[in-house]
């Protein structure tokens, strides 16, 4: 399927649903990153700090079977287990802030799954809108003929016997129920194949297909107000320690 299937007068709703698809598969992408490196970092953190770790007898012990002379090795080793906990720190640092860029991401996730979510819902509303006026306006002409027809036949059952019955309903509803009903089996059995619509094929009958659709966070205005909020506390206290620029 290709644009030029697309009618123009989806094209501007289109865009903005590529926007926001973009965007929302960035966000979903650089939150999926980040989990990676928290990960990662956690990792690396605790093999830091099981070598930083090691018994400090070992080292002493060795210290004085070397006559309490600071060899090089001993000096080596030092430095390595100096060196592996200060590491660790820093691994501990660093994951406090991807652990703060998680959290950014995925509000920001949240953010753009509702835009994406609007602009796919407004490209289906808008087509499936336009198809069913054009199918009113240019298919239904045999329809309401016959069902004009029927009405008229029926006109002059007022006179009848049958006004007097109960359960009696007039010509017009009747039909309408009739028109109704058979529209409504014939829907029920319909199936809609995607290869053959263009504009299904390409937006998807449900926006929740891209990753990170279904994040709660900040999920009301209420809650986004108070996620920010709490974000732009962490963003400055992560900044007066020296973690953040």
């Amino acid at each position: 399927m290709t644009d030029t299937s697309i009618p123009d007068y989806l094209k501007p709703a289109f865009s903005r649903l590529d926007k926001a698809k973009a965007t929302h598969t960035a966000n979903a992408r650089k939150l999926d990153e980040t989990t990676t490196a928290i990960a990662r970092t956690a990792e690396q953190k605790a093999g830091l700090e099981q070598e930083s770790g090691s018994d400090m007898s070992e080292w002493r012990n060795a210290f004085r079977a070397a006559g309490s002379v600071l060899t090089d090795e001993l000096r080596n080793r030092h430095l390595m287990r100096v060196a592996s906990r200060e590491l660790a720190q820093e691994c501990g640092a660093l994951a406090e802030v991807l652990a703060f860029e998680r959290d950014r991401l995925d509000g920001a996730c949240g953010d753009s799954a509702r835009a994406y979510r609007q602009a796919h819902e407004r490209v289906l509303k808008d087509y499936s809108s336009h198809e069913l006026d054009n199918a009113l306006r240019e298919s239904c002409g045999a329809l309401v003929r016959a069902m004009k027809l029927k009405m008229l036949a029926h006109s002059g059952a007022l006179e009848s016997e049958a006004a007097a019955a109960i359960g009696y309903v007039e010509p017009e509803k009747a039909i309408m129920n009739e028109v109704a009903a058979w529209l409504k089996n014939a829907v029920q059995v319909c199936h809609i194949r995607l290869n053959d619509e263009p504009v299904l094929y390409r937006t998807g009958l449900s926006a929740e297909t891209l990753p990170h659709m279904d994040t709660t966070r900040a999920s009301t205005p209420a809650a986004r107000y108070k996620f920010h909020q709490e974000m732009r506390e962490r963003e400055a206290d992560l900044k007066a320690r020296g973690l953040l620029s």
